[in-house]
């Protein structure tokens, strides 16, 4: 059985969408988030990075408390939690309280393996989180991320996104979390 890694934001959920929701509201702007290639939303709606940080923060709580989850994420990590495996869900989002409630809501409404003890928040180092917890595989989605978990020497899978895709092409990616079943089970046969 392993430890399996999952980030949350772009990864099992659309966030990016929410957000360019929520901004475009919040703006009065017109922004398609199909034509936002950037990670972070600053460039896109001609904020300064300490503007569009101080924005975001103030935003948050309606960002993480709408938005859809990535098709298939917490039917196969629900289906992979029944068969033994231990999901954990390790993001960077702040740990404070309220931003904690919104995304234990989120997780529980979406029906995905959340048990109460498997939420790690404020992981701005993903990679020392998931060195404690014996993670043998980890999902991200951002850049920034993925370079500390494979430098790190975790076992790191890209979960797609128009700004990560051009990332190292020798990692392995997923389009659709209906992948991962297939590569799961070919890393417990490898650890055998």
């Amino acid at each position: 059985m392993l430890n399996i890694g999952v980030d949350i934001d772009g990864t099992i959920k659309y966030t990016q969408r929410a957000a360019v929701q929520i901004f475009n509201k919040e703006l009065k702007r017109n922004v398609n988030a199909e034509d936002v290639r950037t990670f972070h939303l600053d460039e896109p709606y001609g904020l300064d990075k300490r503007e569009g940080r101080r924005l975001w923060r103030k935003l948050e709580p309606q960002i993480y408390s709408i938005g859809l989850p990535r098709e298939n994420a917490a039917s196969v990590l629900s289906r992979l939690s029944d068969e033994g495996h231990v999901v954990y869900f390790v993001t960077a989002r702040p740990g404070m309280s309220h931003i904690r409630d919104v995304t234990e809501s989120w997780l529980k409404k979406h029906d995905f393996p959340f048990y109460g003890d498997n939420l790690y928040m404020n992981a701005q180092d993903k990679a020392k989180v998931a060195k404690k917890l014996g993670i043998d595989v980890f999902f991200e989605d951002a850049p920034d991320h993925l370079d500390r978990l494979l430098a790190a020497d975790i076992l790191t899978v890209v979960v797609d996104a128009v700004y990560n895709r051009d990332y190292d092409p020798n990692v392995p990616r997923i389009r659709d979390w209906e992948e991962v079943p297939q590569l799961v089970t070919a890393l417990e046969k490898r650890q055998k």
